[in-house]
Formats: structure tokens, sequence, C-alpha cells
């Protein structure tokens, strides 16, 4: 693997489903990182930390739904569905 692969690699995981992602540990035996890929390399990351942010305001987003659905009293504790239009 060579660092273009890595970049590679780690793009294309900013653009892909999250739910699936795997840990990550970096390779062995890349040395280090060339200068000409210096720039990328932090673009790269800068999109990771945007990813990351938009992923905690989704995430913060479905707590709070899921804090509404718990604030709904429970008459029918076999109801399968919330009649919202009444």
């Amino acid at each position: 693997m060579t660092w273009a692969d890595l970049l590679d690699g780690l793009e294309a995981e900013l653009t892909g489903d999250p739910v699936g992602a795997l840990p990550w540990d970096p390779p062995a035996g890349l040395g280090p990182l060339p200068a000409h890929l210096e720039d990328r390399a932090r673009a790269v990351l800068r999109a990771q930390a945007d990813r990351s942010r938009q992923l905690r305001a989704e995430l913060d987003t479905v707590r709070g739904h899921l804090d509404a659905l718990d604030r709904i009293p429970q008459q029918h504790p076999d109801a399968v569905y919330l009649d919202v239009d009444g």
C-alpha cells in the first residue's frame, strides 16, 4: 500500500455509509508522508472533521426525536403506531 492508496481509501470512506465502518488502524511501513501529498492529506483531514461534525448533529437530532417519543404517554402499550393526523 502507498500513501496515495491510503488517501484514496480515506476519501472513498467519506462518501460512504458510516454504519458499516470498521475501526481504523494505520498501516505499517508507509514511512513519512511525501511532501507532494501533504495538501491532499490536509484536505482529507478537514473533510473528516466536517463529516464528524455532521454525524454528531444528525445524532443529536435523532436523540431529540427519541426523547420526544419517550415523552408520549403509553395508554395502550400494545400500540404499534402513532396517529399524528388525529
